[in-house]
Order: structure tokens, then C-alpha cells, then sequence
């Protein structure tokens, strides 16, 4: 058991507060600001260095916004809300630039391609319902709507940031828009929550309704199944270098060795610290390592191949909902339940 005297100190750098739970968190490209979401429909964007709000929609969205994302550019920022509705924003100016229906009555995922599509530029995928749209960057349908026969659960750019990912509750689907060919499927006998690709595309990891992992590998097919978590797993997350994988699902974090033939037969690291479940998790996009934050609000950071796993841990006011690393990997933004923002940094 690790005491607090031998952490390393967590400096908060600022906070801010909007009115009710937070539920979306995204960095800029460049990594200067953080925009954030609210339950309630608020959301900001606000200058990473010091706090300051930059910009400040009241209601971006009727009855609440579930989702956002900047463009790669950085100019301009992506969001989805619970009235069927998808926009897009001025990064500089704060002026919507584009505003459409998003194909239901509940818009829940937006999220770019990190590469351009020749004239369309970086496309947006909007996840409302059981459909996906596809809009160009200035906020123009760039395609027909892409049906589902079940409700979208999670939606990700993956591999060489031209191929798309559905993920259902039955099945996960995969289209490289750019190369021709049928799309591959892989079926789930237990309802899907997420998903999590690894960046080397060979793992494809779904966390489910029933309390488990399924993992399929891509290259081969071959499928494993892990049970026996203590809560539906909502959190799974990639090491950058596709070898590890931290999944929630209780109070402790497990970390699959996804290296060689990956996870069948071996047993998971479990970091343990937190007493309440895990509600979020994110690895550094440049290091390795992991954040995790709970619903009684406690934050952790941790390196978790080393002997002394947890490296720090720190507490805000109400259960955390999100926490996300800087670009460089050297602040850490966290929402908790109660509106707050918080920005970190470990010393």
C-alpha cells in the first residue's frame, strides 16, 4: 500500500465551474485551450494556461450537450446535444458556422477523421440514434446517411484516420471510406458499450452490459472474453504503443498485457486505490502515464509497468466525470459532477 507521503504533489493550476454535470472534455490540436460540456446544454472553451473563458454558450444545445470535438485545424469546434441537433463553432469568433439536424431525436457522438478526404477535407462523423452522418469541414453533408439496424453506442476514426468505426449493441463495423471493398463485422453475443481500438488496429476491445471485455483480434479473427468485473465497463483506453490496455469497471483499474498473442490466459495488473468505481480514465498521449478519476472524486496518476504503480492522487469537490491529458502530456483537465474544471499538473 502506497501512503500519500510518498506521492508526488498535484499543483492545481485553476478552476473554473460551469452549472451541472459535466459531460464532455476535449483539447485543441495545439493544446492551448479546453472546451467542456455540460449536462444543462452550457458549454466553454477556455484558455488552457490560466482559466480564462474565451468563449461561453449559455445553451449551445436545448436539454443538454452529450458531445465535442475540435476540428484538427483547431479553428473550429464540433457539438451534439440532446436536441437532436449538431453544430458547428467559430474557435476565434464564438459564431455558429453551421447548425443541422442530426438525424434524431438524441445527437450523442461527434468525432473527426484525423486525416483529410481529398476535397471534403477531415469529415465529421455525427452518431444520432441509429444512424451516422457524414459532414465536410465547413459543415456540408459530404454523404448519404449511414443506417444501422441497432442504436449507435460509440463511433471512432481508426487505423489510418480514413476508416470508420460503429460500434452497436450486436456488432462492431468497419469501413475505410477511402479503399473500396466490403465493410468487416464483428458480432457481440453481449450488449456493447464502447469500443477501443489499439492504435496498431490488430485489438479491437468492447466494453459490455454484462460486466466484461470481449476482445476480437483483427489480423485473425480469433475472439477471448473476460468476465468477473465488478460494474459495467464503460472506460477502456490504449497505451500509445498498442501494448497495453486499463479498463474501469469497479474501484480498481486493470492493465491486459496485449503484447504477442495479447490478453487469453494471462492475468491483468490491477491498480488500487480508489474506493469508489472508476469514471474515467486516459493515457498520456505522449508518455506513459495513465489518469484515472472516481465518483467520489478522487484522481490518480499512475505508471502502471513500474513497482510503485501510483505516482500521485489528488481529490476535487464531487465525483469526477472526465479527465483528459494535454497533447504534450503535461497538464491534466478533469469535469467533475457538480460543473467543475479543474486543470493539473503533476510536480
Amino acid at each position: 500500500m502506497i501512503t500519500q507521503s510518498k506521492l508526488r504533489p498535484i499543483a492545481f493550476k485553476w478552476h473554473a465551474k460551469l452549472n451541472d454535470f459535466m459531460t464532455s472534455l476535449a483539447w485543441s490540436p495545439e493544446g492551448v485551450r479546453v472546451a467542456v460540456a455540460s449536462v444543462s446544454g452550457q458549454v466553454a472553451i477556455y484558455d488552457a494556461v490560466d482559466g480564462r473563458v474565451i468563449h461561453l454558450f449559455a445553451q449551445a444545445h436545448e436539454d443538454g450537450c452529450d458531445a465535442l470535438a475540435w476540428r484538427p485545424d483547431g479553428k473550429a469546434l464540433a457539438t451534439a446535444g440532446r436536441d437532436g441537433k449538431w453544430k458547428l463553432w467559430g474557435a476565434e469568433t464564438g459564431k455558429i458556422l453551421a447548425e443541422h439536424e442530426a438525424g434524431a431525436l438524441w445527437a450523442e457522438h461527434v468525432v473527426w477523421s484525423s486525416k483529410p478526404m481529398g476535397e471534403q477535407g477531415h469529415l465529421l462523423a455525427v452518431g444520432a440514434g441509429n444512424k451516422v452522418t457524414l459532414w465536410n469541414e465547413k459543415g456540408e453533408s459530404a454523404d448519404e446517411p449511414i443506417k444501422f439496424t441497432r442504436t449507435v453506442a460509440d463511433v471512432a476514426w481508426i487505423l489510418n484516420g480514413t476508416t470508420l468505426a460503429v460500434a452497436t449493441s450486436t456488432e462492431v463495423i468497419v469501413d475505410d471510406l477511402i479503399m473500396d471493398g466490403e465493410a468487416r463485422k464483428f458480432s457481440a453475443k453481449d450488449p456493447i458499450l464502447n469500443m477501443a481500438f489499439s492504435p496498431s488496429g490488430k485489438w479491437l476491445m468492447t466494453g459490455n452490459q454484462d460486466c466484461s471485455v470481449h476482445v476480437w483480434n483483427t489480423d485473425n479473427g480469433a475472439e477471448m472474453h473476460m468476465r468477473g468485473y465488478a460494474a459495467k465497463v464503460r472506460q477502456l483506453v490504449w497505451h500509445r504503443g498498442s501494448r497495453w490496455l486499463a479498463a474501469g469497471g469497479g474501484e480498481g483499474i486493470s492493465v491486459w498485457d496485449c503484447s504477442g498473442r495479447g490478453p487469453e490466459g494471462r492475468t491483468p495488473t490491477v491498480l488500487e486505490w480508489h474506493t469508489d468505481q472508476v469514471s474515467a480514465l486516459h493515457y498520456q498521449p505522449e508518455g506513459d502515464w495513465l489518469a484515472s478519476g472516481a465518483r467520489d472524486g478522487s484522481i490518480a496518476i499512475w505508471s502502471p509497468t513500474q513497482r510503485q504503480a501510483q505516482i500521485s492522487g489528488a481529490k476535487i469537490p464531487s465525483g469526477v466525470t472526465q479527465v483528459a491529458w494535454s497533447p504534450d502530456g503535461k497538464l491534466l483537465a478533469v469535469t467533475g459532477e457538480d460543473g467543475e474544471v479543474q486543470m493539473l499538473a503533476v510536480e
